[in-house]
């Protein structure tokens, strides 16, 4: 970016040199037949010349500034556009595990009764055992 810059004022710094001088060429006849041409150069004030310049400057600084503002307003989209994703994600996230939860919830409910019904086997199995043994 910033060799750009240095780039586009060298330009115009040649730019405004080369076009800011103005020539007046007249050509007369002379007497005897000839021809007398005169070139008047008409060379701007370093002030003139700093003025366009400046005025180039403020040109490119302005598109420069209008084009930052542009990546930005892409940027924050593109911003908003992830912390949108991340938040679903994250919410996707939370219910699956709300999900996972209530499984393992329900299997341990289920062993639990399992665990309750193996030991009411085994007490009705060693009462009938006891009874059986007493007759």
């Amino acid at each position: 970016m910033t060799t750009s810059l240095k780039t586009l004022l060298a330009a115009a710094t040649l730019s405004l040199s080369l076009g800011a001088c103005s020539t007046d060429t007249d050509t007369t006849k002379n007497a005897d037949g000839s021809t007398t041409t005169t070139t008047e150069v008409t060379t701007p004030s370093a002030e003139q010349v700093g003025d366009k310049m400046e005025a180039a400057g403020d040109k490119a600084e302005a598109k420069m500034d209008a084009a930052g503002n542009k990546i930005d307003a892409k940027l924050d989209a593109a911003g908003n556009k992830i912390d949108a994703a991340a938040d679903k994600a994250q919410a996707n996230a939370q219910e699956a595990g709300a999900k996972m939860d209530a499984k393992m919830e329900a299997a341990g409910n289920k062993m639990d009764a399992m665990g309750d019904a193996a030991a009411k086997s085994a007490r009705e199995t060693k009462e009938n055992m006891k009874a059986a043994a007493k007759q």
